[in-house]
């Protein structure tokens, strides 16, 4: 018997995945941590806490730990509340000066045709996620959206895949990124990673089920291993 594809999904990562977007400027990721590390410190966590730590994402969750201990709720609210403000300078800029890879549409549509559960799990914005999909046309492809609002830990915390693997009643998934926090992401919450390397990206593969040059790729993968099910 054929798994039912409705049990299955394919979840993909937003930025430089499906979009391209400023953050492919390393000067600029650069310019983003060394200003995120001194926005939290501002804003009250210990430097101590952040050595070592080179990517914002982890700066970030260490805080958000760290805060949820420490401060007081009007503390906390406040942490974050101008935590947002910070990053919403970043984000907003980017989505609007994002460009749509032109592997994405066609990929999106051959997994609607192939009646798969399609979400998105991403560590940016709502706000910014709204442009993207304006912007681009991408809303309508989407079952569900998981932006980082709606978690207390970011990737490569499992914490959001698992949300959509739970609001989307399947029991197996495909995750699409292109960092190798999305593929830690899967793996921690027992799912297939599929890397996808553009030109622009890091030389190391992670340890990702598959690498794909492009996501016209995908949909023959997910194919693959569904008839490996009958």
């Amino acid at each position: 018997m054929v798994e039912d594809k409705r049990m299955i999904a394919v979840l993909f990562d937003l930025e430089d995945t499906l979009i391209q977007t400023p953050w492919s400027d390393f000067q600029r990721v650069k310019e983003f941590r060394r200003k995120t590390r001194e926005k939290l410190i501002a804003l009250g966590i210990p430097s101590c806490l952040l050595e070592g730590i080179e990517r914002a994402t982890l700066m970030r969750n260490k805080s958000y730990e760290y805060a949820e201990k420490n401060f007081s709720r009007t503390e906390n609210e406040r942490f974050h509340r101008e935590l947002e403000e910070f990053l919403s300078e970043y984000e907003v800029d980017s989505a609007k000066n994002s460009k749509l890879f032109p592997d994405t549409i066609p990929t999106l549509q051959e997994l609607k045709k192939l009646g798969l559960k399609i979400g998105l799990v991403t560590n940016t914005s709502e706000k910014a996620v709204n442009i993207i999909f304006k912007l681009h046309g991408l809303k309508g492809y989407f079952d569900v959206v998981i932006t980082r609002e709606k978690v207390k830990q970011l990737k490569p915390s499992p914490e959001g895949i698992l949300l959509v693997v739970k609001t989307l009643g399947v029991n197996d998934f495909f995750m699409v990124g292109d960092l190798l926090f999305d593929v830690l992401a899967a793996k921690n919450a027992n799912g297939t990673a599929i890397f996808v390397k553009r030109d622009f990206q890091e030389k190391d593969d992670p340890p990702a089920d598959y690498v794909v040059h492009s996501l016209i790729e995908i949909p023959a993968i997910v194919q693959e291993k569904l008839a490996l099910r009958k």
